[in-house]
């Protein structure tokens, strides 16, 4: 016998709408959980459930056919939605996926498709309802073949849900399994609403409905103790309200949704609360405005008369889907950090101070302190040839020390010159242009310099660069003393994006490296070779007599840039 859909008159309207709006406001309730798997689904199952109940008084409220038949069919998407919303739900949560539930998945979502557009044009294809009857007050449909179709789909997809929930308790151990039977027992309170609904004869709603409004209420209770007693979202509730680092979360509409003590801590003074646009938070700390699109920032803030330093870094909230729905803004206090550096740079700066005055210390006391002493040897030698008359031999003398004394004055002016480059903003290679002019106007030889175009302030950390400096200036000296050259060419290049080549090279005369090396007293090339040598660069010196000379220095490029450490050195 065919089934018969009737539809009444209602007169407690007031009745379903206030029970409809009680499956809106759990619904509204439960989005506040969005973000948590499940969530959502849930909520549309209340939407249903709500729609489902307004149906039936607007099918009573209108008064011509046409209009009862649109509310009618809409009474019967409701339970197609809210069954494979259920489905869904039960998936989502329970963590379960193979090949067959895809599948099956994938039927589903295809048979409600099917089955809501049937019941949409069933006034041209005639497959889900048969003939009607409506006396003005009554309305009467027999129900078609697909109306079949839908109520036994329904019922097994419901009876799939139910296997998969029990699964779901077979499968899962611990806090999971509680969480898998809270859920799984919830069409039990929908029979129960049923059969209290038949019990006392409700006459002024279907029993569905308060079977419906009974497991909504449950699970909807029962979604916000899991949560609460979930192992995961109490571990990061824990781990976000004590940890150091500051925590600001704002959503893509830039409103902050969310923030934990160390980050209301962090930006104490500054009037922010939830809800706040964080235009706000930038409005008083105008640093922040530099983020941008940037991962990382580092910004600092004076705040009770102390200035602090904070690292601050992003990250996008996305969907399971991957929508970006906000924005997350961790500040990380770097304060001490930077304090240790500056402290450490500041060590470093000392020991490097005090290594180069050991090494200048040596380099006078083997070098031009061995000067002072032939001066005085000489100038004793021609005392004595003055006693005994001779008075040429003692001139001779000397005008020869007077030669050396000349020379060790130069010596000491070039080096007082070369000490008095230091680092700037630009770099320290900018300041070797000066010292090359100035080279040139004294002595007389035309000198060059050429750098890349890589070749920045930071490039080197600033210990790196005034060694490779005082090693150009050594090879200058060596080529005014020695070199008989008209020219000379320092080059600063940049090579594989790694390696910075100094090159020092000359015009002059030229020498037999084998005989200087074997030869005494030749300070000048050990003094380079100990400097490359403390800063681990590559050494090497070209030439042969007549054919000039050029020193080669190779030193690698840092991974990190020292150009935010940089301090003036002048060693």
């Amino acid at each position: 016998m065919p089934r018969v859909e009737v539809f009444l008159p209602i007169d407690n309207i007031i009745l379903y709408l206030v029970i409809a709006a009680v499956f809106e406001a759990l619904a509204v309730y439960l989005f506040q959980f969005r973000r948590i798997p499940g969530a959502l689904l849930l909520v549309y199952c209340q939407i249903a459930k709500g729609f489902w109940v307004l149906a039936k008084p607007f099918v009573s409220l209108q008064p011509d056919l046409p209009g009862k038949l649109f509310w009618v069919n809409f009474n019967e998407w409701t339970p197609i939605l809210l069954t494979y919303f259920w489905f869904e739900f039960i998936l989502q949560v329970s963590q379960q996926k193979n090949r067959l539930i895809t599948v099956i998945q994938v039927l589903s979502r295809a048979t409600v498709v099917s089955l809501l557009l049937i019941i949409s044009f069933d006034s041209m294809l005639g497959w889900y309802w048969g003939p009607m009857t409506f006396d003005g007050q009554v309305l009467s449909i027999v129900a078609g073949p697909a109306a079949k179709v839908n109520a036994i789909f329904c019922y097994a997809l419901n009876l799939l849900s139910l296997g998969l929930s029990v699964r779901w308790v077979y499968c899962s151990n611990g806090l999971r399994r509680q969480q898998a039977v809270a859920v799984s027992v919830t069409p039990v309170f929908n029979l129960i609403g049923i059969i209290l609904g038949y019990t006392f004869e409700l006459q002024a709603v279907p029993p569905q409905v308060p079977g419906l409004l009974l497991s909504a209420i449950y699970v909807t209770g029962v979604f916000y103790w899991w949560r609460i007693y979930s192992i995961l979202p109490l571990a990061q509730e824990a781990v976000t309200r004590n940890m150091n680092d500051g925590l600001l979360v704002v959503d893509k509409k830039s409103y902050i949704v969310d923030l934990n003590p160390a980050a209301s801590t962090i930006l104490a003074g500054i009037a922010v609360t939830i809800g706040d646009k964080f235009s706000a938070i930038i409005a008083a700390w105008p640093e922040l405005a530099a983020m941008g699109d940037k991962p990382t920032l580092e910004v600092s803030r004076i705040f009770n008369g102390l200035q602090r330093f904070y690292l601050i870094s992003t990250l996008q909230c996305k969907t399971p889907q991957g929508h970006v729905i906000g924005q997350t803004f961790i500040f990380k206090d770097i304060t001490e950090q930077k304090r240790d550096h500056a402290k450490l740079m500041d060590q470093q700066k000392a020991l490097s101070i005090m290594a180069e005055r050991e090494r200048l210390g040596r380099e006078l006391h083997d070098g031009q302190g061995q000067l002072w002493s032939y001066i005085n040897v000489q100038v004793e030698a021609a005392r004595s040839l003055l006693d005994k008359k001779d008075f040429v031999q003692a001139d001779l003398l000397l005008e020869k020390v007077a030669g050396v004394t000349q020379d060790v004055h130069v010596d000491l002016r070039e080096s007082i010159t070369g000490l008095q480059l230091s680092a700037t903003k630009e770099g320290i290679w900018q300041t070797l242009d000066e010292y090359l002019q100035w080279f040139k106007q004294n002595h007389g030889i035309d000198t060059e310099l050429l750098l890349s175009e890589e070749v920045v302030a930071g490039l080197l950390p600033p210990t790196t660069e005034v060694q490779l400096l005082r090693i150009i200036q050594e090879a200058l000296t060596n080529i005014r003393k020695y070199a008989k050259a008209q020219k000379a060419r320092v080059a600063i290049l940049v090579k594989d994006d790694n390696i910075v080549e100094i090159q020092v090279e000359d015009d002059g005369c030229g020498f037999d490296l084998t005989a200087v090396a074997a030869k005494k007293g030749s300070f000048g090339l050990k003094i380079m070779q100990e400097r490359a040598a403390e800063i681990g660069a590559q050494y090497q010196i070209c030439s042969k007599p007549g054919t000039g000379t050029k020193v080669i220095v190779q030193v690698t490029i840092a991974e990190e840039s020292a150009a935010d450490t940089r301090k003036d050195i002048s060693l």
